[in-house]
């Protein structure tokens, strides 16, 4: 094993399940251990639950002493497109107005999240992104005894479409992200994300495919379709009908095999 300081612990933080993935940060970050841990049964955005089934992995001293970068399951996330403002605002002046377009989407539950605005160019449009309070100190609390540093925490959104963004056009055009529990849809214009929708889906995976499909056809109902890229388990591949205008995105394809690492073992569940 190489020295714990060079390591990165990735972690995904699901409503069903927890992802763990060590890699040595050498140059090719070599994945060094991994495991996949079922979550008890919680209520929605109830993280306790999996941060308790973390804890208790986190006393392997596989796991310990090392960078952390956690994901965090898409439906405990929240977006909004920001455009850009009229009159010139400092940064904090910016997450307020960022805070208007959340507060206005999703109303006073989101009013005390945390809010973080991609980097955009001056003068066009921004992607705010909230997630709930204190979800980073509880991970960090939870971290601390095993001497992980948090690096980064992000949505799995987010992660899975700086991976595949090498992939995708740059106007008109949808990244589609299956989650744990999600259905994410981006809609690229001149490379900037223009619309983003979060669909909470059920734990049958046929349903989930059938949301999936109905998608794609609603994309290509006026006009010239818009390319539908999807990053999403590989059985799903085998269960979509040849013509649905769906394009896969494959780890064999060049994308960060980071995605596929952290993303729920590819199976359907029971």
């Amino acid at each position: 094993m190489s020295p714990p300081w060079r390591d990165e612990v990735a972690i995904y933080l699901g409503p069903r399940k927890l992802v763990l993935v060590r890699r040595a940060r050498l140059i090719r970050r070599r994945i060094i251990a991994a495991t996949e841990l079922l979550v008890p049964a919680a209520a929605p955005g109830d993280v306790g639950p999996a941060l308790g089934r973390l804890a208790d992995v986190l006393r392997e001293s596989t796991w310990q002493r090392a960078a952390a970068r956690v994901v965090v399951a898409d439906p405990r996330a929240r977006y909004g497109i920001v455009p850009w403002p009229a009159t010139r605002l400092d940064t904090a002046g910016r997450l307020t107005h960022a805070r208007y377009v959340l507060g206005d989407a999703y109303g006073e539950a989101v009013a005390d999240w945390a809010v973080t605005l991609a980097d955009t160019p001056p003068g066009r449009a921004t992607v705010a992104c909230a997630m709930p309070p204190g979800l980073r100190g509880a991970l960090e609390e939870t971290l601390a005894p095993a001497r992980l540093t948090v690096v980064s925490i992000q949505p799995r959104l987010v992660v899975a479409f700086n991976a595949w963004r090498h992939r995708l056009p740059a106007h008109d055009a949808w990244f589609v992200s299956v989650d744990d529990g999600a259905l994410c849809a981006v809609h690229l214009a001149h490379g900037d994300w223009d619309r983003v929708h979060v669909e909470r889906l059920s734990s049958r995976w046929a349903l989930e495919l059938e949301r999936l499909l109905a998608f794609c056809r609603l994309t290509g109902s006026q006009g010239t379709a818009p390319r539908v890229f999807v990053d999403a388990p590989g059985w799903m591949r085998g269960g979509a009908p040849a013509g649905a205008g769906i394009e896969w995105l494959d780890e064999e394809d060049g994308g960060d095999a980071q995605t596929q690492a952290l993303a729920p073992v590819d199976g359907r569940p029971a």
